[in-house]
C-alpha cells in the first residue's frame, strides 16, 4: 500500500494522538531535542548513535504530522498501528517534498539524496537503525555497529532528519517556526564537516 493510500484510510477519531497546539509544540522541542542530540553525536564521531537518533527524529517527525489528524490504527490491519510501525513511519517521513528544495540536494548531492530517499521508502532505515544498535556475525565475523555506520552516512541521516523536520512541521505553529533557527544552524554545522 502506497504511503498516501495509508494516510487516507486512516480513521479520525476524537482519540487522535496529538490534541492541541501545545501538544504539537511538545512534540516539536522532542524532535529538535533528537536532532541536536544526534548532531552531537556526530561532531564526537559517534556515528552509530549519531544515525540511530536520526532515523528515530524522522519516526518522530512522521508521527507528530499526521499525529493531529489520527490515533494511528492501520485501516486494513486490525490491532496494527502506524505509529509503532517503523517502516510505514519511515515511508511517512519521506513525502515527494523532502527533496524539493535545494538545501539537501545541495549539501548531499542528488546521487545521496536519491540514496537516502530509496532508504527510507524501501525498508534501508530498518535495516540501519539495526546496524546502529546491535554487534551480529556476518560471514563468520563479528561485526559492531561502528563498522556499518561511517562518518558519510551519519552525516547524510542527520542532515535529513533536519530537511525532514523542516519540511513537515516548520510553519505549523509560530513554535515551530521560532524554533527551526536552531536546526538551520545545526544543518550548516553538520554539512560543513
Amino acid at each position: 500500500m502506497e504511503v498516501f493510500e495509508l494516510i487516507q484510510g486512516i480513521a479520525r477519531t476524537d482519540e487522535n494522538l496529538i490534541q492541541s497546539a501545545e501538544e504539537l509544540d511538545k512534540t516539536v522541542d522532542h524532535i529538535v531535542q533528537l536532532i541536536q542530540d544526534s548532531c552531537t553525536l556526530y561532531m564526537k564521531g559517534s556515528y552509530p548513535s549519531s544515525a540511530f537518533l536520526s532515523i528515530t527524529a524522522c519516526e518522530e517527525v512522521a508521527k507528530a504530522h499526521i499525529g493531529s489528524f489520527t490515533d494511528g490504527k492501520h485501516p486494513d490491519k486490525k490491532g496494527r498501528n502506524i505509529f509503532m510501525d517503523h517502516k510505514t513511519k519511515h515511508q511517512m517521513a519521506a513525502l515527494p517534498t523532502v527533496p524539493m528544495g535545494k538545501r539537501l540536494e545541495d549539501a548531499l548531492g542528488k546521487d545521496e539524496l536519491q540514496r537516502v530517499m530509496n532508504m527510507a521508502q524501501n525498508a534501508g532505515f530498518v535495516q540501519t537503525r539495526e546496524n546502529a544498535l546491535y554487534f551480529q556475525r556476518e560471514n563468520g565475523s563479528l561485526v559492531i555497529p561502528s563498522e556499518k555506520i561511517d562518518k558519510k552516512l551519519a552525516r547524510t541521516l542527520a542532515l535529513f532528519a533536519i530537511e525532514v523536520f523542516d519540511d513537515a512541521l516548520v510553519g505549523f505553529t509560530n513554535h515551530s517556526y521560532e524554533i527551526h533557527d536552531i536546526t538551520d544552524a545545526l544543518f550548516e554545522q553538520v554539512k560543513n564537516t
